[in-house]
């Protein structure tokens, strides 16, 4: 039975579309009607989470002030910039709640540089935490990004090689930035492992091959 994936899905309808059918997860061929509809109802849960969380977020956002403590601002930038993160990966179309982020986290970002600090450092960390805010905005229109770094953590610890082997060349490179070198080691070797293993059952896989290879390409240059 072939299933029908939505044209904007949502990060669990997203993640049962790569499994599906995709000899690099072991269950790809196993996906329901059912785990569709389920990952659907899901999906809608999580978009009606994100939209009171960004209201309880917003309410809390205009009440800052440069007299405010500089943790409770920072606390604040950083659950918007995590919510921005949710919302690229939310079903349908997010560009209203997305620009609304973006002005939120800029407005966030003038408080807090406004707030007087009498650390020598504290001009070069705000430098630092801007760009680090830039960084992760542009990162985040990847969905492969979003998907990641989504607290609910839908991609298991296990699938999480087949999915970045199963990644376009421009959302892998994106997702490569999240990962220490360590951590990268240990993935390219799980994914020469299931490379070797997807082969030894007659499957041929050049782009998965081509997937590590840029993985293997990344780690050398950092």
């Amino acid at each position: 039975m072939s299933l029908t994936f939505s044209k904007q899905p949502g990060p669990r309808e997203r993640h049962l579309q790569r499994k599906y059918n995709n000899p690099l997860f072991t269950s790809g061929d196993a996906i329901t009607q059912q785990d569709l509809q389920n990952a659907l109802e899901q999906d809608k849960k999580a978009l009606q989470q994100f939209t009171e969380q960004f209201r309880d977020l917003v309410q809390r956002a205009v009440k800052l002030d440069k007299n405010e403590e500089r943790d409770v601002i920072l606390k604040i930038k950083a659950q918007s910039e995590q919510l921005y993160g949710v919302c690229t990966g939310l079903p349908g179309d997010q560009t209203p709640f997305l620009e609304a982020l973006k002005k939120l986290i800029s407005a966030v970002s003038k408080t807090l540089h406004s707030v007087k600090d009498d650390e020598p450092h504290a001009i070069e960390t705000l430098r630092e935490d801007d760009e680090y805010t830039a960084l992760h905005l542009q990162l985040c229109t990847y969905a492969i990004v979003s998907d990641i770094l989504n607290p609910d953590q839908n991609i298991g610890s296990d699938e999480l090689v087949p999915t970045l082997l199963s990644e376009s060349e421009n959302g892998l490179q994106a997702a490569l930035v999240l990962f220490p070198p360590e951590r990268l080691e240990v993935m390219i070797d799980e994914g020469k492992q299931l490379l070797k293993n997807v082969e030894s059952k007659g499957q041929n896989l050049p782009q998965a091959w081509q997937r590590l290879t840029q993985m293997e390409s990344w780690l050398k240059g950092m």
